[in-house]
């Protein structure tokens, strides 16, 4: 197997270089420390409409592009909510990012895996997705179209080999991928949030943030919001840790 080498000299398990965000609480969720950052490997951002999902993985983009100035990123795009303004509001050179407009999780699986095996450990690629919860399978979109209306059971098989197939690239060319995604709430006496997408992205993910949300008032008026990151899962962190952050 190619790479394989002693144990102690490892590239693999060798100290990270991790990109440092404008946002201190962030760095923290990441590695525990206000020197921290993102890490190359799959990061997921969950939480329900208008938690600051999109906008906490811009700001992981941004971060990326400023350390490494020959560096791009790729973003797959099935909601359409980031447009080249939204970038350039986040001083984002919109010269250095590859859109990627997506359909279906199989269009997602084949375009990054092919995109995956071009890149050579050294290239600094950031890749983002946003969002794999507002995303079909084709399954889905084909009984949509020939009017059938029986249960899609083949969506979370795929995303399930989608991340089979590109955690060991990310990891092994150190490559940080930011996935958005979206939450359920799951039935019984005392419901907890789910992320959506099945057990494949829990087992792929080097963690997942949870954002919660609640009004900042200022008297009887709304003077923003409250979000939280609730740790669901990290290789880094102390989980259910809970970090506040507000935004006026």
């Amino acid at each position: 197997v190619k790479g394989s080498t002693v144990l102690a000299k490892s590239s693999f398990f060798k100290d990270k270089d991790p990109i440092r965000t404008d946002l201190p609480i962030l760095n923290i969720a990441f590695c525990g420390s206000l020197k921290g950052g993102l890490l190359p490997g799959l990061t997921v951002l969950a939480g329900a409409s208008k938690s600051f999902k999109t906008l906490l993985g811009l700001y992981c983009m941004r971060a990326y592009l400023d350390k490494y100035k020959d560096g791009i990123a790729i973003l797959y795009d099935s909601e359409y909510g980031v447009t080249p303004e939204y970038l350039e509001s986040y001083n984002i050179d919109t010269n250095r990012v590859i859109h990627v407009p997506i359909e279906d999780v199989e269009q997602l699986k084949f375009d990054a895996a092919k995109r995956l095996n071009e890149i050579e450990k050294g290239d600094r690629v950031f890749i983002m997705i946003d969002s794999i919860g507002n995303l079909a399978s084709r399954k889905e979109v084909e009984d949509a179209e020939n009017e059938k209306s029986v249960a899609d059971m083949s969506r979370a098989k795929q995303l399930k080999s989608l991340f089979r197939i590109i955690t060991p690239k990310l990891t092994g060319k150190d490559i940080p991928l930011v996935a958005i995604n979206h939450i359920y709430q799951e039935i019984g006496l005392f419901p907890k949030n789910i992320v959506s997408g099945g057990t494949g992205i829990y087992y792929s993910a080097n963690q997942i943030f949870i954002i919660s949300k609640s009004q900042e008032k200022d008297g009887t008026d709304l003077a923003g919001w409250k979000f939280t990151i609730n740790i669901e899962k990290s290789r880094f962190v102390k989980e259910k840790s809970k970090l506040p952050f507000t935004v006026l």
